[in-house]
């Protein structure tokens, strides 16, 4: 299919005002990706348009495009594709003697045409290609720049959106977990408890009873009864405190960040078997960490605590947090009993995610495009870090889950 070598001036603007006309609603995901390209591959008049991406957490990539294309080339295009770095550049193609990508496209008569990285979070690439594509126009040159820069912000803005409900969907689910494990917490805690204190009241009602009817003086048991009621009761009472404390929140609006975390280090220290040091470095500013930032740091500090004391058994713990001109972290060191991350965190077919609550963490600082770590070995403590970004403009004061 020869392209038209020659083309009005008003046919080249028509092109540019397709390509910048087009529906670019990220909403609409790969179609808007689609349009967006048969509008850039009629403003260049090529024979084919395709669009790549290799999302690095991706084990491979996926062709999101490929208008032109006959059905039984796509899998020999993608697998050239899949070959071309993303840092090769913008290049002409039939420039590169052996290249795949270059060898594929004139297996399917487009040996010329030029490739665009778009969208670098996502590796992806633009490709324009034909027998002779009218990339040499300035006017239709630019339409093909400015559809393959709309493709990239498509593509971002997908990547975004996928981003967030794939974070929502798992803080969701942690959260759902979270509440069944509180509910097994308080059956085999404060339950099991209450229901052995309330035996014992049964049992010593029962002797009271039997030593009123023979007009005998009190049994001797008495006193060891109350004694074992009023500690299975006090432990129950524990328990409960120190579950509603991981549940009410701390009071966000107007403080430091520092001064929450000490809170979540102080309430620590109090119902735990363990010692605890504590370094803020930087001013934690109230208008310098967003409220968001605030609750998501306080509640990672939290389960880190309790996995340190519940799972780790630990006998110290350090926390640190430092604030700079790029965010804040945080970090929490033991000496617990450590454990393999790698295996802990792998995912087993037909089984519940262990540990789901390092999945949650991760979760609440990705969302606010931080990032999540941890260093343990069996024997050797662990080591969490948390950084979360420093916000430009306004930080978002959004209503968010504090339990």
């Amino acid at each position: 299919m020869p392209a038209a070598a020659d083309s009005t001036a008003s046919d080249a603007v028509a092109a540019l005002v397709a390509v910048t006309s087009c529906d670019a609603d990220p909403s609409r995901g790969d179609a808007a990706v689609a349009e967006l390209a048969e509008a850039v591959r009629a403003a260049a008049l090529a024979d084919l348009v395709a669009v790549w991406i290799h999302d690095p957490r991706e084990a491979e990539g996926r062709l999101v495009a490929a208008v032109g294309l006959p059905d039984d080339a796509r899998d020999a295009l993608a697998a050239a594709l899949a070959t071309h770095g993303h840092e090769d550049g913008a290049r002409e193609i039939g420039t590169a003697a052996g290249a795949p990508l270059d060898a594929a496209l004139a297996a399917v008569g487009a040996p010329r045409g030029r490739a665009i990285p778009v969208a670098p979070l996502s590796r992806g690439l633009v490709v324009v290609a034909g027998e002779a594509p009218a990339l040499t126009d300035e006017l239709r040159a630019h339409a093909v720049t400015a559809g393959a820069l709309r493709i990239g912000r498509v593509l971002d803005a997908v990547r975004m959106r996928d981003n967030l409900e794939r974070a929502m969907a798992q803080i969701l689910a942690t959260d759902e977990r979270m509440l069944g494990r509180m509910g097994l917490d308080i059956h085999d805690g404060p339950t099991q408890q209450l229901s052995v204190a309330l035996l014992e009241v049964q049992l010593l009602e029962a002797d009271i009873a039997d030593a009123e009817d023979g007009a005998l003086p009190a049994p001797e048991t008495l006193r060891p009864a109350l004694a074992r009621i009023y500690e299975t009761v006090g432990g129950a009472l524990h328990e409960m405190r120190e579950l509603i404390g991981h549940l009410r929140p701390a009071q966000f609006e107007d403080r430091r960040l520092c001064d929450i975390l000490q809170d979540a280090v102080t309430a620590f220290e109090v119902r735990a078997d363990c010692t605890t040091t504590a370094e803020w470095d930087g001013e934690f500013a109230v208008n310098g960490v967003s409220i968001t930032q605030r609750i998501t740091l306080y509640r990672i500090l939290q389960e880190t605590l309790t996995n340190a004391q519940r799972h780790g058994r630990a006998t110290h713990v350090a926390v640190r947090a430092r604030e700079d001109a790029t965010g804040v972290t945080m970090e929490v060191t033991d000496d617990g009993a450590g454990f393999d991350p790698v295996a802990v965190q792998r995912r087993r077919p037909g089984m519940p995610l262990a540990r789901f609550g390092l999945y949650g963490m991760r979760d609440r600082a990705q969302i606010l495009g931080g990032s999540f770590d941890i260093t343990s070995a069996p024997g050797e403590g662990t080591t969490v870090r948390v950084f979360l970004p420093r916000w430009d403009g306004p930080a978002p004061e959004v209503a968010v889950d504090v339990a």
